[in-house]
C-alpha cells in the first residue's frame, strides 16, 4: 500500500465469546499528506455514526514516515488539536477520541500507592505478577 492510494470502504469486527458485538467500517485517503483522513462508520446504541478523522505525518529520526491521528474532540482548554497514536471509544461515547480528550487514565494511576505496594508484596510472595493479583481480587468482589 502506498501513500498515494485511496482505500475503499472496509470493516473490522470485534467479537465477544462467540458473537460479534461491534463493527467499524473505515475508508482512508492518503493521496495528499496535507489533507489525509480516515473515515469511520459505526453505530452507537443503534444510531449510525459517520466520522472523519484527520491524519498527519512526522519524520522519525531513524527514517521513514509515522502516521498520526488528530483527535477529533474539541479541547475544553482551547488548546490546539492533539496528535495521537491511538483513538478510543469509551462506553457511552459517540465519537472516537484520545485518552486525554476523554480524560481516561490507566488503572495504575487510579490506585493509591499503598494498594499498589500491597499488590506488589502479595504478588512477590505468591510468585506471580500484580495484574494476576488485581484480577483475582476483582473477581472476588463480584456478587
Amino acid at each position: 500500500m502506498t501513500a498515494r492510494a485511496k482505500l475503499p470502504l472496509d470493516s473490522i469486527s470485534f467479537a465477544g465469546r462467540s458473537k460479534p458485538h461491534a463493527a467499524v467500517g473505515y475508508e482512508s485517503d492518503l493521496r495528499d499528506e496535507g489533507d489525509a483522513w480516515l473515515r469511520l462508520r459505526y453505530q452507537v446504541d443503534g444510531t449510525p455514526v459517520d466520522s472523519k478523522v484527520r491524519l498527519v505525518t512526522s519524520q522519525p529520526t531513524f527514517g521513514g514516515r509515522r502516521w498520526w491521528f488528530i483527535c477529533p474532540l474539541v479541547r475544553h482548554d482551547g488548546g490546539p488539536a492533539r496528535r495521537v497514536g491511538k483513538l478510543y471509544l469509551p462506553s457511552g461515547a459517540k465519537y472516537f477520541g484520545s485518552r486525554e480528550g476523554y480524560g481516561l487514565t490507566y488503572r495504575s494511576c487510579q490506585e493509591n500507592g499503598k494498594l499498589r505496594s500491597l499488590h506488589r508484596l502479595v504478588a512477590a510472595r505468591m510468585g506471580t505478577d500484580e495484574a494476576t493479583i488485581r484480577a483475582v481480587l476483582k473477581r472476588g468482589t463480584r456478587s
